[in-house]
């Protein structure tokens, strides 16, 4: 099964994602950092890149609070229909697109772009070209949030490795979603991704995961990257 299909099944049963509308709450740490320290006038209209989007509520957030406007992509059709379905907002474009597939926007259109828990996904061709194109569309003085999943500490990872193995470096086959997923060691992320853009920011966050009837601890990432 792929990935694509995979997180259809998801979005129609789901076993792993939140049914929740409200925005994520270390999404919201970083808008909270960014005011703080000013690095973005929010209230400004600015563009925001929603990759991996899923029903939008992070999206729907900017978009409502902000008056920003919105891209949010998802290579889930399911996810897509649903986010059009809860609000047709006329400051958000969503759209079916893979984030590994070349971006339809101008060079350094965008003010903001947020990967909650989406480029673990991807394969390491796949993930170049994810990486070259934010670097290409996010503005001098731009943002980037990435939440992503941690191997330190987490011996569900590591064992997941170890016996689910996906074929690719610090990957594994989720047993119960059956996708491909990613997870990266902290001076690994800062190689991959610091290639095109400056991590500012790196914070190990745990939290859990319910698949199923059992719930499993997760170590992730949440990291700030600016333009280089």
């Amino acid at each position: 099964m792929s990935n694509r299909q995979a997180w259809d099944d998801e979005y129609k049963k789901p076993k792993l994602i939140t049914q929740s509308h409200k925005p994520q709450k270390d999404f919201l740490r970083f808008i909270k950092w960014v005011k703080r320290n000013k690095h973005l006038d929010l209230y400004s209209g600015i563009t925001v890149l929603d990759l991996g989007c899923g029903v939008g509520r992070n999206s729907f957030y900017m978009a409502d609070t902000y008056g920003a406007r919105v891209y949010g992509w998802d290579f889930s059709h399911d996810a897509i229909e649903k986010a059009c379905a809860i609000h047709r907002h006329t400051l958000i474009d969503f759209e079916e697109r893979n984030i590994s597939d070349p971006f339809p926007l101008p060079n350094a259109s965008v003010d903001l772009i947020l990967d909650v828990t989406s480029s673990n996904a991807l394969n390491d061709r796949e993930r170049e070209m994810y990486l070259r194109e934010c670097a290409r569309v996010l503005k001098h003085g731009g943002y980037m949030y990435v939440r992503t999943l941690a191997k330190e500490g987490d011996k569900n990872a590591q064992t997941m490795i170890k016996e689910f193995p996906g074929g690719e470096y610090d990957t594994y086959h989720h047993p119960q979603l059956d996708v491909i997923e990613r997870v990266f060691s902290g001076p690994d992320f800062k190689v991959l991704y610091g290639e095109y853009l400056d991590v500012v920011r790196m914070e190990r966050k745990t939290g859990y995961q319910r698949w199923g009837a059992q719930s499993y601890k997760r170590n992730y990432w949440n990291c700030y990257l600016k333009s280089k």
